[in-house]
C-alpha cells in the first residue's frame, strides 16, 4: 500500500505546535501610537523607518492645511518645529527622523507650490525651488538624493531629481500619475497608479521608468514601503467599492495579497520597509491613527503548500495547500458593469478581464465589449455581429481573446470573431451555427467549443488551430447552456440544459463521463482547468458553487447573488462572476492556502 511519503517524497510530521507563515507573508499589523494632529494628504511617502519616521504639513478638514511636523521613534509621535509654509500633499524624502526635504504641494484655497524645505532634525529650511509646481507628488530617497515623480492637479509624466542643492529633470514617467505612491531610493524604486481603474506600477532603474506587473486591487492614493524596486508593501487606498485595507507584497516579480490594515483610505504617510512598514493618516477625513507591520520571525517551521502534521498538543491531524483555502473562500463585491446583461462571454483574469455580448431579452442583443482591470469595468470596442447566447467561456486572454457562435434577432450565427486588444476582427466561421451558450476552452489561436442548441441541443465539438475550424468526436450527452473550461487538447465540460450535473473531460481526442456536479443546473459558468475548476450560478437562478479537483465536486461558499445565465471568467482561487440579474452586478473569488483540520477516526 503507498504511504504518502511514496506519493509525495514527504511524511506526515508529528509536532507539538502548527508551523506558521513566515517572513513578509506572514506578517501582520498592529496599532501605533497616534498622531498628535489628526491630518490627511500628509507630506510622508519615504518618510524614514518604522521607528524613525518624520510627517510633514497635510490636511486637517475644511479649509485648513496644517504647517505642524512630527516624529515618530517606534512607540510614539513627538510635535517638533513647523515647515515654513504650511501645505498639503507635498512629497517627502527621508533616510530618518533626523535628515528629510518636502517639496511641492498646495496651499488652500488652491495655491500650488514648487517650494522645497530642508530638515536637520531641528528646524525646516527653504532650499530651492522646484521646476515644477504640483501636489501629490510621489517622493522617495534622501534630504541629499531623492526623486520627485508625477503630480497633480493634472496627472503629469515629470520627475525631477535633486542633488542636496538643486533639482534637475529626468527621465519621464510612463503614465501620468498623481497622489500616487512610491517607495524606495533614488537608483531604485516603486510608483504606484492614483486610479481607481487600473493597478499599473511602474519600476526605476535610477535612468529610466519601466511598467511591471499590475497589482490586484486598484484604487486611489495607495501608499508603498520598500528600500529598493525588487521588494515593497503596496497598502490601503480608495476605489467606487469604498476604502481599501488590502495590503499586497511585490517579490521583485509578482503581487501577492497579505496582511490588511486595520483602517482603509489613501493618501496617508508611508515609512519603512517591506518587512517593518508605518502608515499613518488616512483619506476621506483626517485621521490620527497609526498603523506598524511586521514580518512574521523565521523561528520554527515554516508552512508550505501540500504540508501535513499531526498536533501533538491538539491531538488533530492537519494540512495546509490552496485546497483548503477554496473550501474557506467567498465571493465579495467588485465593481459593477457599465451595461451588463445576460448570456454574456468571458475571458481572462480576475484582474485583467473582458466580457462580450450579451442581451436584455429575446429580442436585443448587444455588440457591447467591457474591460475590467480588478476594480472597475470601462467600454470597450464594439463587436462586428451584436449576440447573446455565445461561448460563456471565452478561449484567451483580455488582449488576445476569441468568441464564436450565439444568437442574433433572430436568429443563430456561426461567426467568429478575434481581439487584439484594440479591436474585434472577423474570423472564418465555425462549421455548426448554434446558441445556447455552447462550451468554451482554451486560448486565442487554439481552442475549442463544444455543445450548444440549434435547437435541439447538440454535442457537436469544434476545434480552432487559428485559421481553420474541425469537426471532433462530439460531447457525449448533448446540451445547451453548459460550462467550459480548461485547454483545446484538455477540456471540461460541466452541467447544461435538462438542467443535468454531467460532467464531461476531453483528452484532445474524446469525451469521458466522470462524476457529475452535487447540484444539477444549466445556465451556469466554469472556470479553470479540467483538472482544477469551479463551477457558480446557474438556473433556478441559484447561487452554488462548487470545486472539482479532478474527480469529484464539493460544494463552498455560494454567490452572494443567486443568478444563471451569466458570464464568468479566471480560475478555482481567482474568479469572477458578472451581469445576468441584477444585469451590472460583479462578485469576485479570492482563495488563498489556508490550514485544515482533517477528521480522523
Amino acid at each position: 500500500m503507498a504511504t504518502l511519503k511514496d506519493i509525495k517524497g514527504d511524511q506526515i510530521r508529528y509536532l507539538d505546535q502548527d508551523p506558521v507563515v513566515q517572513g513578509i507573508a506572514g506578517g501582520t499589523w498592529a496599532s501605533g501610537g497616534d498622531l498628535n494632529t489628526a491630518r490627511s494628504y500628509v507630506g510622508g511617502q519615504t518618510a524614514g523607518t518604522q521607528t524613525s519616521a518624520i510627517m510633514a504639513g497635510g490636511f486637517a478638514g475644511g479649509t485648513t492645511q496644517v504647517a505642524n511636523t512630527e516624529t515618530y521613534n517606534g512607540t510614539s509621535w513627538t510635535e517638533v518645529n513647523d515647515l515654513n509654509s504650511g501645505r498639503l500633499g507635498a512629497g517627502t524624502a527621508a533616510a530618518d527622523n533626523s535628515s528629510a526635504l518636502s517639496f511641492g504641494g498646495q496651499t488652500l484655497p488652491g495655491s500650488i507650490v514648487n517650494l522645497t524645505e530642508s530638515w536637520n532634525g531641528t528646524s525646516w529650511t527653504e532650499v530651492n525651488d522646484m521646476a515644477n509646481s504640483k501636489f501629490g507628488r510621489g517622493g522617495f530617497g534622501t534630504q541629499t538624493a531623492a526623486i520627485a515623480s508625477g503630480g497633480n492637479p493634472t496627472p503629469t509624466v515629470a520627475v525631477e531629481s535633486w542633488n542636496g542643492t538643486s533639482w534637475t529633470e529626468v527621465n519621464d514617467l510612463n503614465t501620468p500619475r498623481g497622489n500616487h505612491g512610491t517607495c524606495g531610493v533614488q537608483t531604485s524604486a516603486l510608483a504606484n497608479n492614483n486610479s481607481n481603474s487600473s493597478g499599473e506600477t511602474e519600476s526605476w532603474n535610477g535612468t529610466s521608468w519601466t511598467v511591471i506587473t499590475s497589482y490586484n486591487t486598484a484604487g486611489e492614493g495607495r501608499r508603498m514601503h520598500g528600500s529598493n524596486n525588487t521588494s515593497a508593501l503596496n497598502t490601503a487606498g480608495s476605489n467606487s467599492g469604498g476604502d481599501i485595507t488590502n495590503t499586497e507584497y511585490w517579490d521583485g516579480t509578482s503581487w501577492t495579497e497579505i496582511a490588511n490594515t486595520a483602517k482603509g483610505g489613501g493618501v496617508g504617510g508611508s515609512a519603512g520597509s517591506s518587512s517593518s512598514a508605518l502608515l499613518f493618516g488616512t483619506y476621506a477625513s483626517p485621521q490620527a491613527a497609526t498603523e506598524e507591520f511586521n514580518a512574521a520571525p523565521s523561528a520554527g517551521i515554516a508552512l508550505q503548500e501540500g504540508m501535513m502534521w499531526f498536533n501533538s498538543t491538539s491531538q488533530t491531524l492537519k494540512g495546509y495547500g490552496l485546497a483548503a483555502g477554496i473550501s474557506v473562500a467567498t465571493w465579495a463585491s467588485g465593481g459593477n458593469m457599465n451595461t451588463g446583461g445576460n448570456q454574456l462571454s468571458g475571458a481572462g483574469t480576475q484582474t485583467a478581464g473582458i466580457s462580450s455580448g450579451g442581451e436584455v431579452g429575446p429580442s436585443t442583443t448587444y455588440a457591447n465589449s467591457e474591460l475590467y482591470d480588478g476594480s472597475a469595468w470601462t467600454a470597450g470596442p464594439a463587436l462586428n455581429t451584436p449576440r447573446a447566447q455565445l461561448t460563456g467561456s471565452t478561449s484567451g486572454t483580455q488582449t488576445a481573446t476569441m468568441i464564436a457562435l450565439g444568437r442574433t434577432a433572430p436568429g443563430n450565427v456561426a461567426n467568429a470573431e478575434s481581439f487584439d486588444g484594440s479591436v474585434w476582427t472577423n474570423l472564418t466561421s465555425a462549421n455548426t451555427a448554434r446558441r445556447g451558450n455552447p462550451g468554451g476552452a482554451g486560448i486565442q489561436t487554439a481552442s475549442l467549443v463544444f455543445g450548444g442548441n440549434i435547437p435541439p441541443a447538440v454535442g457537436n465539438t469544434e476545434s480552432w488551430d487559428g485559421s481553420a475550424w474541425t469537426e471532433l468526436n462530439d460531447l457525449n450527452t448533448a446540451r445547451s447552456d453548459l460550462g467550459g473550461a480548461g485547454l483545446q487538447t484538455a477540456a471540461l465540460a460541466v452541467g447544461g440544459s435538462g438542467p443535468t450535473g454531467n460532467t464531461e473531460i476531453w483528452n484532445g481526442t474524446s469525451w469521458t463521463e466522470v462524476n457529475n456536479l452535487n447540484t444539477a443546473r444549466q445556465g451556469l459558468i466554469a472556470a479553470g482547468t479540467n483538472t482544477d475548476a469551479l463551477a457558480f450560478g446557474g438556473n433556478a437562478p441559484v447561487g452554488n458553487t462548487e470545486y472539482w479537483n479532478g474527480s469529484s465536486w464539493t460544494e463552498v461558499n455560494n454567490l452572494g447573488t443567486p443568478r444563471s445565465n451569466l458570464g464568468g471568467l479566471g480560475s478555482s482561487t481567482t474568479a469572477l462572476a458578472f451581469g445576468a440579474a441584477p444585469a451590472t452586478i460583479t462578485e469576485e473569488w479570492t482563495a488563498t492556502a489556508a490550514v485544515t483540520t482533517f477528521t480522523t477516526s
